[in-house]
């Protein structure tokens, strides 16, 4: 941790192959209020240990992100897991996110990055699976998001859909 708070990549590296979910888990939990250093971390565990991060460890960054208001950051992440073609990503991504969000001290607008990427990326059908779980545990999307939705769904040929939502 000391490596990383005066970053010390070098020494780092000696390291990077002991790294386990927890530990990382650990480090992220530890710099949660420093995004920019959050930021390096992902990418320094990225570049060394390419399959160490997890749905745990996503969800956990991007409660970090959405909580110091990087929504960008958060989405540029989220676009990365959601074009994995999991199929069942969606549900395991959403439950990832629930079972962080007291964890890491959350901000509600993660589950609207969540739902907001999905309509970007035209993925209707995950997009309004999110929004009912999103319902369920009492969270709503934003008007933007709400918007983005609206207009992936018309793109789509799907207006009454989309009428049935709005």
């Amino acid at each position: 941790y000391s490596f990383l708070i005066h970053s010390e990549w070098d020494k780092l590296d000696t390291l990077s192959n002991k790294l386990t979910v927890f530990r990382i888990k650990h480090i992220l939990l530890k710099i949660l209020k420093d995004s920019v250093l959050l930021d390096d971390f992902y990418k320094w565990v990225v570049l060394k240990q390419p399959n160490a991060h997890t749905l745990e460890t996503h969800s956990v960054i991007l409660h970090i992100l959405s909580r110091n208001r990087k929504f960008r950051c958060a989405e540029s992440i989220l676009e990365g897991i959601v074009e994995s073609r999991d199929v069942n990503l969606p549900s395991r991504l959403f439950e990832a996110i629930v079972y962080s969000y007291r964890e890491a001290d959350s901000f509600p607008h993660v589950f609207n990055s969540l739902f907001k990427t999905y309509a970007h990326l035209k993925r209707c059908r995950n997009a309004t699976d999110t929004f009912f779980l999103m319902k369920d545990y009492g969270f709503l999307p934003t008007i933007e998001s709400c918007n983005v939705y609206l207009s992936s769904l018309l793109s789509l040929n799907q207006a009454d859909i989309a009428l049935a939502f709005y």
